[in-house]
């Protein structure tokens, strides 16, 4: 049985992202590389000078940083991959993670030493595969997300010499292992090389028919913004953190194109609630329901757990009821001449779920007026004078008061917007560097015209 913490890999896809992710305590940052990384497209860290200034960044909070060169090059992209590898050099990253066998040789070529992960995208679903790997020098893999967690034990069990990191939050992938295709199809863009745009999400008007089953047309459930027949549901297993942690080396979150208070509140949560589990220390129930503050899709926990009662298959005993409590109220629909009757069903969809909240982020500048400190802030929402707002910071979740706010110019603004920029507010509290706000359903409603005024990130 292993004995060390698992480490918490937390995603840094800006650089001010990164440095959230680090504060809040998360152990390694992985940060994607330009040109080499498969979801390039939410990616702010396209110059390799700033990418080499969030290493040095997530270093000062006593992170790793890890680099995502988890592309699968084709012809067109051999030059550029060995080009933007010897660019790296001098980054001083912790590791690299990486799906491709050239690519695993071009990296050795110009890092012989640094440690390597295998990307989740390389499908490692059995320990003969992660024993062929281990003697191959590979230092960490981070297993396929259709393991559960017998067969992880297994693995561990078996090659006990590598490290296993596994997803445990986030947005999951339709397709094995993450590996999209339909994007490609669909715009000629590669969705798994820097181009994903989540189109297993988009809304489909589809009906399925099984073939045992002639004639009876599954319809999936809408809303006014159609189906979502792809669309899986949110993954999160901080519920059964206890029976994950001793099998594995990492828990992942995934998350790329969400905000610096997603990052900060998931990290903040799963660290809380790890280091009350190895510690036997309690946990505070309000830390952990930060997963359910930021906005999500309805949470399961993915394959981990192997609940079949998730998964309905076979025969049912009782087809008529169990057809109702699985996929809804079934509706029979006139044939059309010559046909049969067609039987639909409404099936359970994982649609979004918006949990609105007012969230922005601090930085270290700030202004002085009247002997007060007004630092600067980013606002993702509307925020106004008077307004109560919970902040979260590393080590403390708490509620201030918005006293006052001022624009770029020092002029006194009753509220701002996420599209006014350069704001600096005066709080009740000593806001720290890069603290993140929300605002608390249970605290100043607003109304919706207000609500709607900023896009949800």
């Amino acid at each position: 049985m292993k004995t060390s913490i698992p480490t918490i890999v937390a995603p840094g896809w800006s650089y001010k992202k990164a440095v959230v992710a680090a504060k809040y305590g998360a152990e390694e940052v992985y940060i994607w590389v330009p040109y080499t990384s498969l979801r390039m497209r939410q990616n702010t860290l396209r110059d390799f000078e700033i990418l080499k200034e969030t290493v040095t960044q997530i270093h000062s909070y006593g992170a790793k940083a890890l680099l995502t060169m988890n592309i699968f090059p084709r012809n067109q992209d051999i030059k550029i991959f060995e080009m933007v590898v010897e660019k790296l050099v001098d980054s001083w990253a912790d590791a690299i993670i990486f799906s491709d066998l050239w690519t695993f040789k071009t990296i050795r070529k110009y890092f012989p030493d640094i440690p390597l992960h295998l990307s989740t995208q390389t499908s490692t679903l059995n320990y003969s595969a992660v024993q062929f790997w281990q003697d191959l020098g590979i230092k960490r893999i981070v297993c396929a997300r259709e393991l559960n967690i017998k067969e992880i034990k297994e693995i561990k069990q078996h090659v006990p010499a590598m490290e296993l990191e596994v997803f445990v939050h986030g947005a999951m992938c339709m397709t094995y292992s993450g590996r999209c295709l339909l994007w490609d199809y669909m715009s000629g863009r590669a969705g798994n090389k820097w181009e994903c745009s989540h189109a297993c999400r988009f809304k489909y008007k589809v009906r399925l028919e099984e073939e045992r089953r002639p004639g009876k047309l599954y319809q999936l459930e809408s809303d006014q913004q159609g189906s979502y027949m792809m669309s899986s549901k949110d993954l999160c297993v901080i519920d059964h953190l206890k029976e994950v942690l001793p099998y594995v080396d990492a828990i992942k979150i995934e998350w790329r194109s969400k905000s610096e208070f997603y990052v900060g509140s998931l990290v903040k949560a799963y660290k809380h609630v790890r280091d009350g589990i190895i510690s036997g220390t309690p946990i505070d129930p309000a830390i952990q329901n930060l997963v359910n503050v930021i906005p999500h899709r309805e949470y399961r926990d993915g394959f981990l757990i192997n609940d079949l009662q998730q998964y309905p298959e076979g025969e049912p005993e009782n087809p008529e009821a169990e057809s109702k409590e699985i996929y809804g109220e079934s509706e029979t629909k006139p044939a059309e001449d010559g046909k049969k009757e067609i039987s639909t069903v409404t099936k359970t969809t994982a649609w979004p779920m918006f949990s609105r909240n007012y969230y922005g982020v601090f930085s270290d500048k700030f202004i002085e007026k009247d002997g007060k400190k007004y630092y600067e802030f980013t606002p993702k929402e509307v925020i106004e004078r008077g307004m109560k707002i919970k902040y979260l910071a590393p080590d403390t979740m708490d509620t201030l008061e918005v006293i006052d706010i001022l624009d770029n110019e020092w002029k006194d603004l009753i509220k701002a917007t996420c599209n006014t920029r350069s704001v600096y507010i005066l709080t009740d509290k000593n806001i720290q560097w890069r603290e993140t706000l929300y605002k608390d359903p249970d605290i100043n409603d607003t109304s919706n015209k207000e609500a709607t005024e900023c896009p949800m990130d």
